[in-house]
């Protein structure tokens, strides 16, 4: 079975050799294969979210190394994890980080936009993913038109706009009410069982790892269950 993910003594120490250095990763060890549908569960300063932004190429590692889809991120330049960033991975956040602006249609085209696919091609390509969000009605709607949930299933479109394997979800429930928080983990399950994408959210809430198959479990720093 091939990883996706693979983390090897991987630590994160913020403020090294000073009297406020922070232990946030400690020799974390975890393999996700592809087509996992995982949740990352722990309170807040636990360290689930560093673990997923290191994951996610976002931050770097202190020491320790992270394969992603068998490479190893941490010899990459700047430029090269760029391109991880853009064509393997979409980032799905608790702040749904929508152009204001923007249609939910033209939002869902930006990382095309910067990815050079032509405007047919793009447009085509964001029209089915926000039918496949359940928002093929909502197309030129801004996002204060919107609910909390739609925008964050525009926000979910959106991180697949460049199709890419690993989908990383931070929180992605956080700022929503129960029911529109239980539409978007239905959007994520989906996206598992028809489509295959391999998904990992981070969370503190028990009921959303609950719709996961795999929960692991994070506390100070290292993982205590379900590595």
């Amino acid at each position: 079975m091939k990883y996706i993910v693979e983390c090897k003594n991987v630590w994160k120490v913020y403020n090294p050799e000073s009297s406020a250095e922070v232990k946030a990763l400690r020799g974390i060890n975890m393999k996700i294969k592809k087509g996992e549908f995982i949740s990352i569960m722990g309170s807040s300063g636990s360290g689930k979210s560093t673990l997923l932004h290191c994951i996610g190429c976002l931050d770097t590692p202190t020491k320790g190394k992270i394969y992603i889809d068998g490479v190893d991120v941490s010899k990459l330049n700047d430029d090269e994890l760029a391109l991880v960033r853009r064509y393997k991975i979409g980032f799905v956040f608790q702040f749904f980080n929508l152009v204001p602006s923007l249609t939910a249609l033209e939002n869902v085209e930006l990382p095309m936009v910067f990815a050079g696919i032509p405007k047919n091609e793009r447009r085509k390509r964001a029209i089915q993913l926000l039918e496949i969000v359940g928002l093929g009605k909502r197309l030129y709607h801004h996002p204060n038109q919107l609910s909390g949930g739609e925008q964050q299933r525009v926000a979910i479109a959106r991180a697949l706009a460049n199709d890419p394997e690993l989908i990383l979800a931070d929180e992605p429930t956080g700022n929503l009410d129960s029911k529109s928080g239980a539409e978007v983990m239905k959007v994520f399950k989906t996206l598992n069982k028809k489509f295959g994408k391999t998904i990992v959210i981070v969370t503190h809430d028990p009921l959303v790892a609950k719709t996961t198959k795999r929960i692991v479990k994070i506390k100070d720093g290292k993982i205590i269950g379900g590595e």
